[in-house]
């Protein structure tokens, strides 16, 4: 009797761990996969942080993130290494919850990003459900125990597909790397191009100047900012105030609804959008003549007596 209770208290150390590290494995892999399905969105959700700004870095950021929930993923699943893969994934997981955890509290996002487009979660609930799978790894690295038996070479062959596949796929649906040419980056140097903004027709960009704002409706610096725009928008001496966003027609409609706005938005091409966005971020203000960008400003809204001494400069008064 004792011997087959041994042997029970043995087959569950040894079961539990392999569950837990497997449920926390398919979520990586989930997650994984459906952030590189739209790559442009995830950046843009890293940047909503706050954390990181250059969209270089994010860029690679981003990347790289993929990739090791790919390889930590694949080898939570097989068990393989479980001492090193469980602490390694703990470290992962810390870091989740520590950047979730500063959302929340500075209100940088009201998504966390976790699962792209597919899963909305808010800074709060990824932090908890971060704790959540903390736990559980912690769980398993406590309770597990390194296998005496060498690892089966096949073990170390998916590590390192799962690894160059996260890598590889990221660049086959999502996008490039730098969005802007270094030397196209100054101040009436930048074209906005032939692009049409739906709803918003009787808008001629190539006649006039206006302050074009890109924006996106789950950015909290974008919504933050909403006050200051239509304080712009009611001053008459100044160019119209013109929002832009690629999200759909029902979030821009919540979106004006919420917060009032009192300029029109419009709908552009997520491809437009991104062109637009360059290595900048949102809210990303231009002040446009003929279709030509007199001056930029990224996050922060200009007030008003610096875009009427710009108007002022650039040419005659609007």
């Amino acid at each position: 009797m004792s011997q087959q209770n041994n042997c029970s208290n043995q087959g569950w150390r040894s079961n539990v761990p392999r569950l837990f590290a497997g449920a926390v494995g398919i979520v990586l892999l989930s997650a994984a996969f459906i952030k590189m399905m739209d790559m442009n969105l995830f950046i843009r959700q890293m940047g909503d942080y706050g954390i990181i700004s250059n969209y270089l870095l994010l860029s690679i950021g981003a990347r790289g993130l993929i990739a090791l929930e790919c390889t930590l993923g694949i080898g939570l699943v097989i068990f393989y290494r479980p001492k090193l893969t469980l602490l390694l994934t703990s470290a992962l997981l810390l870091i989740f919850v520590g950047a979730s955890g500063w959302a929340w509290l500075t209100d940088a996002t009201r998504d966390c990003g976790c699962f792209g487009a597919w899963i909305k979660r808010t800074p709060a609930e990824a932090a908890l459900e971060g704790l959540i799978m903390l736990a559980l790894t912690v769980i398993s690295w406590t309770i597990s125990h390194p296998s005496r038996k060498s690892e089966a070479r096949l073990k170390a062959w998916a590590i390192a597909a799962a690894c160059l596949a996260g890598l590889i796929l990221p660049l086959v649906f999502g996008s490039p790397l730098t969005r802007v040419d270094p030397n196209q980056t100054r101040a009436g140097d930048i074209l906005l191009g032939d692009f049409q903004i739906e709803g918003l027709d009787r808008i001629d960009l190539a006649h006039g100047d206006y302050l074009i704002v890109l924006m996106s409706t789950d950015c909290s610096h974008c919504r933050d900012a909403v006050d200051a725009l239509n304080w712009l928008a009611e001053d008459p001496d100044l160019p119209e105030v013109i929002g832009v966003s690629s999200n759909g027609e029902d979030q821009l409609k919540t979106f004006r609804k919420e917060l009032k706005t009192i300029f029109p938005i419009g709908l552009i091409t997520e491809e437009d959008f991104w062109r637009l966005l360059g290595d900048g971020g949102t809210p990303r203000t231009f002040l446009v003549r003929d279709r030509v960008v007199q001056e930029v400003w990224d996050t922060e809204i200009p007030d008003e007596n610096t875009i009427k001494s710009i108007v002022a400069v650039q040419g005659e008064p609007v």
